[in-house]
């Protein structure tokens, strides 16, 4: 039998009070490995009996148990596949609950002129994506093929947040170049589309921007997004080349923000009405006053409200908000203790230096943004990264290569799997409450449901 023919087997006796050959465990415990062995290539339950197969598929036709994804922890069945829309259809779609949708006709940060050749622009349809959105809510939740699927959380002006994915060390592998968008490296599944639940799966090949005959990392990330207009992340990576540094990846969240075409930072960010500068970005402590924030200036210079020790003491926290705090809505990514960012092991690090940021094209790993450019930029970013235990860095440029060679700590990021919520919020109480209660749920704050209710 196949592996997702094993758990589904597995899963129907668990829940009908029998235990499956080899599993060990509560049945609850038993129960979550077999619904993600359905879905994920890291579990795998051995089920002998063909025709024991054949009675559980009958039985749980009877039952009901073939339906909707989330009565049975894998997709529902459908024999035809749902046919693309165009974004004008797509507007006059009623949205019940949540729904994840594929477009045929869109472009990150508005733009509206022409992606092609391939390369530098995407293969096959560039303005492929998988529209997630909500009922009663107005940001939208994106994977572009031209954005190499890498999701942008995105308001309705065209302005988003990124977070990014499992970076090579040393900037050595990377998505947004014209290796990274092919649909060979990068590509979605999904597995839920609504309206109860929308389940994505983001799968990509960290290549090297000159050549992708050897990718370095393949990153498997998961994406829950519930009425609620949340999403939960789960993220993982298994290493390619397991003897090399390159192999590897110490930076999974880097905040970054997309700018519609023709917008700049004064179009997107409220004006501090003291100094005249921007407010771009906000470390949060979800458990103290503590916060560091960062303002940007017209002219190119950056104010800091906080210092180094401030932004060390919220990378000690239970936990954080990284927020980007747009005009239209708060954009935020919680991360903590429970979800998988241990306080010994993980370090926020403040790369706001407009010199470097922004970049001209938001999926071009080079390109300096040039004023008068008809294309959406990327701007940014804090970052996390993790560190050998109980070690900081100090200096980026001296520290960060340093801590890239150590083996254990490269191997540590390889054998776990992180959390991040994510989503939007109308002011800094409602970041606090959404961050806090997902946290304090602890361990299970790792189940999709943790954020169904908040």
């Amino acid at each position: 039998m196949s592996r997702r023919e094993n758990g589904f087997v597995a899963l129907f006796l668990t829940r009908h009070g029998q235990r499956p050959e080899g599993a060990e465990g509560s049945p609850t415990e038993i129960s979550l490995a077999c619904q993600f062995s359905l879905v994920s290539p890291r579990y795998h339950m051995t089920l002998p009996a063909i025709g024991l197969w054949h009675s559980a598929l009958v039985i749980a036709a009877a039952s009901g148990l073939t339906g909707i994804a989330s009565a049975s922890g894998g997709p529902a069945p459908v024999f035809e596949k749902p046919q693309p829309v165009t974004l004008s259809e797509l507007r006059v779609r009623k949205v019940t609950g949540v729904s994840a949708v594929e477009v045929s006709d869109y472009a990150p940060g508005h733009y509206a002129g022409p992606l092609e050749p391939a390369p530098p622009h995407a293969d096959m349809n560039p303005r492929k994506a998988l529209v997630v959105l909500w009922e009663g809510h107005s940001h939208r939740f994106i994977f572009s093929h031209e954005a190499s699927y890498c999701p942008l959380l995105e308001l309705p002006g065209g302005e988003a947040m990124c977070n990014q994915f499992f970076e090579g060390n040393l900037g050595e592998a990377e998505l947004f170049n014209n290796m990274g968008r092919k649909e060979k490296n990068s590509f979605i599944e999904v597995i839920e589309s609504g309206p109860q639940r929308v389940w994505v799966r983001w799968t990509y090949l960290a290549v090297n921007m000159l050549d992708d005959s050897a990718p370095r990392l393949r990153g498997t990330e998961d994406y829950f997004a519930y009425p609620n207009g949340l999403i939960l992340r789960r993220m993982e990576y298994d290493s390619l080349m397991p003897d090399a540094v390159i192999g590897y990846s110490t930076q999974p969240v880097e905040l970054f923000g997309v700018a519609p075409v023709g917008k700049l930072i004064r179009d997107l960010f409220p004006r501090d009405a003291q100094w005249g500068d921007y407010h771009t970005h906000t470390a949060l402590d979800l458990y103290s006053d503590q916060r560091y924030d960062l303002y940007w200036g017209e002219d190119g210079t950056v104010r800091r409200s906080g210092d180094d020790a401030t932004l060390a003491a919220i990378s000690c926290s239970p936990g954080c908000a990284l927020v980007m705090p747009f005009r239209e809505g708060l954009l935020f990514a919680v991360l903590g203790h429970a979800s998988g960012f241990p306080a010994g092991r993980s370090q926020l690090v403040d790369h706001c230096t407009p010199g470097h940021w922004p970049i001209g094209w938001l999926n071009s790993q080079t390109s300096l943004w040039k004023p008068g450019s008809p294309y959406p930029y990327s701007f940014g970013s804090i970052g996390q990264f993790f560190v050998p235990e109980g070690k900081r860095m100090q200096s980026f440029a001296e520290d960060y290569p340093k801590y890239c060679q150590d083996m254990d700590l490269n191997r540590w990021t390889a054998s776990r799997v992180f959390y991040v919520l994510l989503g939007a919020a109308r002011d800094w109480d409602e970041v606090r409450r959404f961050g806090r209660e997902w946290l304090d749920k602890g361990v299970k704050c790792g189940e999709p449901e943790s954020i169904a209710d908040l």
